[in-house]
């Protein structure tokens, strides 16, 4: 019964929780906010990437299929390789996940695109 009890009362704070995360990355005001809202950008955008790359995968022919999955892995190494080349400056300051994760982030988001645009 205590159980239940806690559960109806947690209920509420969990339905607002996700409301009130979006809006403290909105108006994020430190580096520890700006580094977690970063990272959950980059988390959509994968997700995203995800849906997608399972989509086409989908549509392909066995050939084409282990095509993508090769390309896709080495592009995996490249976007990691390239961020990190590109943040190499910020290595061990706080602003390091903000812009490796706002690079991982760009770089999905066109990756999604580009397989997007391979389907027509």
């Amino acid at each position: 019964m205590k159980t239940l009890a806690f559960a109806a009362l947690a209920l509420p704070l969990l339905l607002t929780a996700a409301p009130a995360a979006a809006a403290r990355c909105d108006n994020a005001q430190d580096q520890n906010t700006m580094n977690r809202c970063a990272a959950e950008d980059y988390a959509r955008a994968d997700a995203v990437l995800n849906r997608t790359y399972q989509k086409v995968m989908r549509d392909l022919d066995d050939h084409s299929r282990a095509l993508l999955r090769a390309s896709q892995r080495e592009w995996i190494k490249f976007r990691d390789a390239e961020c990190t080349y590109v943040n190499a400056a910020n290595e061990g300051g706080s602003i390091y996940p903000l812009v490796y994760n706002g690079c991982l982030t760009d770089m999905t988001k066109t990756r999604t695109r580009q397989l997007q645009q391979g389907q027509n």
